[in-house]
């Protein structure tokens, strides 16, 4: 079996603006002032959730490592969709090389998959088409394992699963940064941190039994 580990950083497409609706205010507002300073807030918080909606994101970051393979690749798009398109493309030329990759990720039936598809159908990128159906994909989700299929909860982390079963990710970044850094142009950062998240998955999955590899001869 061929297993694929997965993982993307996102950051909320520049002209998200144009195509969602405004914002309202809250509706006990009468004060012209008040309406702004409300409308400016809410807008605030919806723009901060943009890079987590597969139709107004973009790809900060795309690693993978196959297993069995000394490295994991990472590509940073410095937030240029010329980039992304690249990145988009070399990962489908890694997926097409055997049919049967199981891609494996944390919470990417449910973001990580959706956000590829979607951003290869808004950029043109010809791209294989992934099965997130629940019950029926090939694909493997940690997240899913651990909260037994959504039905928990009280789901958490990624960092939160390594540290509860003790994994040492050595990653001082969050994802709720890669805003920040793409912002200071630290894309190296951005990079480490998505290379550090493929380890973490491995990990998990591993520890969980997930990757069923074949022994040594």
């Amino acid at each position: 079996m061929r297993y694929l580990i997965l993982d993307l950083e996102s950051l909320p497409h520049p002209d998200a603006h144009q195509w969602l609706a405004p914002v309202l205010p809250a509706a006990n507002l009468k004060d012209p002032a008040k309406i702004a300073a409300s409308i400016e807030e809410r807008t605030a918080e919806r723009d901060d959730k943009l890079g987590l909606d597969p139709d107004c994101c973009v790809i900060a970051a795309l690693g993978y490592h196959v297993v069995g393979n000394a490295e994991p690749f990472c590509d940073v798009t410095m937030g240029l969709e010329k980039n992304e398109g690249d990145a988009l493309e070399h990962l489908a030329r890694e997926l097409r090389k055997d049919a049967s990759t199981k891609i494996v990720t944390f919470y990417g039936r449910q973001f990580d998959l959706p956000v590829l598809m979607r951003r290869a159908m808004y950029l043109g990128v010809p791209f294989p088409k992934l099965n997130i159906d629940r019950w029926k994909s090939p694909h493997i989700d940690v997240w899913d394992e651990l909260t037994f299929n959504g039905a928990l909860r009280t789901a958490h982390s990624l960092k939160f699963y390594c540290r509860r079963l003790g994994i040492d990710t050595k990653d001082p970044v969050d994802g709720a940064q890669v805003s920040e850094l793409a912002r200071a142009g630290r894309w190296d950062e951005i990079r480490d941190h998505c290379i550090a998240d493929i380890g973490a998955t491995h990990a998990l999955a591993n520890r969980l039994g997930l990757l069923k590899l074949a022994a040594a001869a």
